[in-house]
């Protein structure tokens, strides 16, 4: 990759490893966590590319919630699926790297991957559009 990576090229690579271990889950339930933890990556990057690319300083934090609060209200549509379960994203990255058997839900997790895939593919659609002005 060329010197002119962005937040959401690492957005899109954590996306595609959250993809590529939900492949295993059925082999172990505690892919479950790895996946949770960079869709999680993926979620708040998008976000950060957001802010950074809008000019938006934002806080060096995990927490979904400080992030969309930094977003501003025109921009808060594609967002908000993301800033109403804010909590248990935030939850794949604070608690599924230190808790021993500790397990997070099928179902939040693929609810999150559908999330960080709307919004990457937004965010990226959006880029696109400001390419061609």
């Amino acid at each position: 990759m060329s010197g002119d990576e962005t937040l959401l090229d690492i957005a899109k690579r954590n996306l595609v490893t959250a993809k590529t271990m939900m492949k295993l889950v059925d082999t172990d339930d505690g892919y479950l966590n790895v996946v949770g933890y960079h869709a999680q990556q993926a979620i708040e990057l998008s976000i950060k590319h957001y802010l950074e690319t809008h000019g938006i300083k934002y806080p060096m934090t995990h927490d979904i919630s400080q992030l969309t609060a930094r977003l501003p209200d025109e921009a808060m549509e594609p967002f908000e699926d993301i800033e109403n379960s804010a909590a248990n994203i935030t939850n794949m990255e604070a608690k599924t790297r230190y808790i021993k058997n500790y397990r997070l839900s099928r179902r939040i997790v693929e609810k999150a991957l559908r999330q960080a895939e709307g919004i990457i593919g937004w965010l990226a659609n959006e880029s696109a559009g400001d390419k061609d002005k």
